[in-house]
């Protein structure tokens, strides 16, 4: 059977549902939102969920990242709670939430500080934004944005001085790379380039 409008909105809807629980990564959220609008019959749609968990992830969201005088490094599969706030003085925080799991549709990420640095790194296919308040520093999205409707977000908020504040869009063919190989990329422009060139 052919699917309809209603059919694809069900099965997002089961989804974000999903991702919400912390069932799906927001890279997997992304990629199957994507097949959802790519699907031609009902059974493509049914079994873009088949697979999923009954339970959810049992554990708790991280809701504050500090570095004082030094770094803080959180990646892999973590859950992220609907706001995760980020504070910095003389420190530097890279948080990597390509394999992230969701609690909610939206993360903001509040970013407060005095000198230092904070890198977020999500997958470009997210529909991410930053706004910001930064004195003598900076707070930069960077990198392709290729985000759908519908696609979970994630908002960056900065209100800093003297501190860096970048959002790191990483493509997906990239997952294997270090945080250090993905900003020199992103700042050379490979992220422009086709897959394999």
């Amino acid at each position: 059977m052919q699917a309809s409008d209603p059919d694809r909105e069900g099965r997002i809807l089961v989804l974000r549902e999903a991702a919400a629980a912390g069932r799906l990564t927001m890279e997997e959220f992304a990629e199957r939102v994507a097949a959802v609008h790519q699907a031609r019959t009902v059974g493509e749609l049914a079994r873009l969920t088949q697979d999923l968990p009954d339970q959810p992830s049992p554990r708790r969201p991280i809701r504050w990242l500090l570095a004082a005088l030094g770094s803080t490094e959180r990646g892999g599969r973590l859950t992220v709670g609907r706001w995760v706030f980020c504070v910095v003085a003389l420190g530097n925080i890279d948080l990597d939430l390509r394999q992230a799991r969701l609690t909610g549709p939206t993360v903001t990420i509040l970013v407060v500080g005095v000198l230092g640095s904070v890198d977020v790194y999500v997958p470009e296919e997210l529909d991410a934004e930053v706004r910001a308040l930064a004195i003598l520093g900076h707070a930069n999205p960077n990198g392709n944005d290729l985000a759908q409707p519908g696609r979970p977000g994630v908002r960056l908020v900065s209100v800093s001085v003297l501190v860096g504040t970048d959002l790191w869009r990483v493509p997906s063919s990239w997952g294997q790379r270090s945080w250090r190989k993905i900003i020199r990329g992103i700042r050379r422009g490979e992220h422009l380039l086709p897959p394999g060139d």
